[in-house]
């Protein structure tokens, strides 16, 4: 077996040669955005490749293509659960794209899902009946009434990703968010006296947790956060999807600290775009007595015109009609690869590199790095602004000047943690009202957010250095280059005056991809990053240079919103036209 060296992996991510235009030159694509998606590997996808020689659908065992692929995917399976200890109890569905899905599964399996076309259809049906009739009115209201006092109860965490927030707010239960400490954690004492509030005595409880944060890294205390939850009768899940790439996931650590259920996006993974979502939870959760939640073909053993029969084993009845075959297998591989690799060597290169950024980057007073600053207590996920002056430069434009110049690919907004983010930018609910207000009109630039990059394991220190270095100089001067693009008020993007982005305009039909010459893509050229690194820098500086001649080192004359209601709120500087 070949070793799996950090330097072999580096070698084997697709598009580590990959050039791209910029109004600035050419440049060599650098990748700090693990957070949002991971990078495909080159073994892991001429493995699939290969097997699809043999692909057929999995519905059947009797031929040599469906047999083949049937056990496959089921040792793929098998393989995750093993992954996540979770092969005594652990039940696993593939669904959507990532947790995203896995939450609103596992909301359907406990009954809470309700869509907003499904609530409407009740009133529409029921507000008839009790239109014209007061007893029939009082005694609905007093049913929707006990019925409130009846909903589960979930308990979220205070920097929580959208999708473990609003969606629980939209389904059939009570939301209470656990607060945070000055120190930026969880505050776990706020969880214990939340979670034993005895006005919540008879209903069902359920924590459902981040963790990590996807804007800060901060982890979540996950076995000592289970252990409060089932102590007060509390079922417990998580969100992995920021840190599941990057820490052990042990789903049944021991008695009081094993989870019920883990929300998995297996495409943030090295090796894992194009991945199934996950959902992997305790199989006495599920109940076998009612139908499975997406009735069709496959969940059953008989089916008559009057009658249906389903199958008693719960990871068939919740896998209906085609699995995604390709996508399951994918998911078990990137989740194979991080074992291979070793969860203890990927937290040491996470550490170091957290340290050594802080370290780094802290000493300039123009970054303002968001979050609990203990390295300790973080994956290697890092959210900031850089500030000029008595405002910010605008997120979207730090993302665009450092794509630009320097190929580094980051990301910029709230992160999906609007929340979250109110509380690390202190934004109190009458600005925030404000602002909602601005948005609401269709000036979505003037939404709050951050730049987001993330140091993965896989980076070698010549790709740390430059990437800090880029940071640097978009803090220092970044200014400078704010006259060279145009900002649209309404979506907050920004696009340079000069150029326009050819790549952008590309249809994927099958007579365009006949007509460009496709690079094989496992064959990619060695690139010594080495020398490339510091020619962009210096090209860097040289721009600099000549637009402080240009303007002699003065400031350029910002614009303003027209609307001034806007422009009271306006956090950062532009130069439109």
């Amino acid at each position: 077996m070949k070793k799996l060296t950090t330097n072999f992996i580096r070698n084997q991510i697709i598009g580590r040669d990959f050039f791209f235009k910029t109004p600035y030159g050419k440049r060599l694509l650098t990748y700090a955005d693990y957070t949002a998606s991971g990078r495909s590997v080159g073994f892991i996808e001429k493995y699939l490749i290969h097997i699809q020689r043999i692909y057929a659908n999995t519905h059947t065992e009797d031929d040599v293509t469906g047999r083949n692929m049937t056990g496959i995917m089921h040792r793929a399976e098998k393989n995750i659960k093993k992954a996540f200890n979770a092969e005594k109890n652990g039940i696993i569905i593939e669904t959507g794209c990532g947790s995203t899905a896995a939450i609103s599964k596992f909301q359907e399996i406990i009954g809470v899902r309700l869509p907003s076309a499904t609530k409407e259809l009740f009133e529409d049906i029921i507000q008839p009946f009790v239109k014209n009739d007061k007893a029939r009115k009082e005694f609905y209201n007093q049913l929707k009434a006990e019925m409130k006092t009846r909903k589960p109860i979930i308990f979220v965490g205070p920097y929580e990703h959208h999708s473990n927030d609003i969606m629980w707010r939209e389904a059939f239960d009570e939301v209470i968010e656990i607060g945070i400490t000055e120190e930026g954690l969880l505050d776990l004492e706020d969880l214990a006296k939340k979670v034993s509030d005895p006005a919540f005595k008879n209903r069902k409880k359920i924590g459902s947790f981040s963790a990590a944060s996807n804007v800060t890294g901060l982890i979540t205390p996950v076995y000592e956060v289970a252990r409060i939850l089932h102590k007060h009768n509390a079922l417990a899940c998580f969100d992995f999807a920021a840190s599941a790439p990057y820490v052990k996931i042990d789903m049944n650590h021991d008695e009081e600290s094993y989870f019920d259920a883990v929300f998995i996006s297996p495409h943030k993974f090295l090796g894992g775009p194009g991945s199934s979502g996950l959902l992997v939870f305790n199989k006495d959760l599920y109940n076998q007595l009612l139908p499975p939640t997406y009735a069709a073909g496959g969940t059953v053993d008989y089916v008559s015109s009057s009658q249906v029969l389903y199958t008693k084993d719960i990871e068939t009845r919740e896998k209906p009609g085609t699995p995604g075959i390709l996508q399951i297998i994918k998911a078990s591989l990137a989740i194979n690869l991080k074992e291979s690799i070793g969860i203890d060597l990927i937290e040491k290169r996470e550490k170091y590199y957290t340290k050594k950024a802080f370290d780094r980057l802290s000493k300039n007073p123009r970054i303002n790095i968001l979050g609990n600053q203990d390295p300790e207590k973080r994956i290697a996920i890092f959210s900031f602004l850089f500030i000029h002056n008595d405002k910010y430069l605008h997120p979207k434009f730090a993302t665009k000047l450092m794509n630009d110049l320097f190929g580094i690919q980051s990301r910029a907004g709230c992160s999906c943690a609007a929340v979250y983010g109110h509380h690390l930018l202190k934004i109190g609910s009458k600005k925030s009202e404000e602002i909602r207000h601005i948005v609401k009109k269709g000036c979505l630039s003037i939404k709050p957010g951050w730049t987001r990059i993330n140091f993965h394991y896989t980076i070698n220190e010549e790709e740390f250095d430059f990437i800090c270095s880029a940071i640097e100089f978009v803090a220092d001067y970044g200014y400078l280059f704010i006259p060279e693009y145009q900002m649209d008020l309404g979506t907050g993007d920004w696009v340079h005056r000069k150029y326009e982005d050819q790549d952008l305009k590309f249809n994927p039909t099958i007579g365009n991809i006949l007509k460009i010459s496709l690079k094989d893509c496992f064959e990619e050229d060695e690139i010594d990053n080495s020398n490339v690194f510091p020619e962009y820098l210096e090209e860097a500086k040289e721009l600099m240079k000549k637009l402080e001649l240009a303007t002699n080192a003065s400031e350029p004359l910002y614009s303003k919103y027209d609307d001034p209601a806007a422009e009271k709120l306006r956090w950062f500087y532009f130069k439109n036209d």
